[in-house]
């Protein structure tokens, strides 16, 4: 039997007040430079394990990590927990330095990323990432890549490694306001 046609509609028959535009499910903006990887879990009846960091590939599936982590140098690897409501971590940018983030389970945090180099080809965009709760990734972050955060738990952690170690005499963090007209509207969680 053959499946009976449904009717269809133009946007003509739909109250102008209603017609908004589609949403886009298109590929979404990466920034030159930023590399995000995707950490898996070994899950068994007693809960999971997870890699999130490998200096060397010595067994099979190891590869991908190693290679994630090839040309970061690790100086040094931070924890924190915000546990404020409705508070925004950023942003800053680094001259000398790179981030590599990761929020872990059972924390979620939105990751905006903006470009303020100005000779990248992605000058000016901005790149969002959700990670945590389930969504277990690393994102590295280049030099010149400013970078904040929006926890989307209370608590909500974050553990992240940085190439320099901080020097309070020579800090790196320049700053940016989280409301610069460029990413303001990126830290609010949308409905629909």
């Amino acid at each position: 039997m053959l499946p009976m046609k449904t009717s269809e509609l133009t946007a003509a028959a739909i109250a102008d007040e209603f017609r908004t535009g589609v949403k886009s499910y298109g590929e979404k903006t990466r920034i030159h430079g930023v590399r995000v990887h995707c950490l898996p879990r070994l899950v068994d009846d007693r809960g999971f394990f997870q890699e999130i960091y490998r200096a060397k590939a010595n067994h099979p599936g190891s590869e991908a990590l190693a290679e994630f982590f090839r040309d970061v140098p690790v100086a040094q690897i931070n924890f924190t927990i915000v546990n404020a409501e409705n508070h925004i971590k950023g942003l800053h940018y680094h001259l000398k330095q790179q981030d590599v983030w990761y929020c872990p389970h059972p924390s979620k945090a939105k990751f905006v990323l903006y470009d303020v180099r100005k000779d990248s080809p992605t000058f000016g965009k901005t790149q969002i990432v959700v990670a945590g709760d389930g969504n277990d990734v690393l994102v590295h972050i280049p030099e010149g890549v400013a970078h904040g955060y929006r926890p989307l738990t209370n608590p909500c952690a974050l553990l992240y490694i940085v190439t320099r170690t901080f020097d309070v005499e020579d800090p790196d963090e320049w700053r940016i306001a989280w409301d610069h007209p460029a990413v303001k509207d990126l830290w609010e969680v949308p409905n629909g």
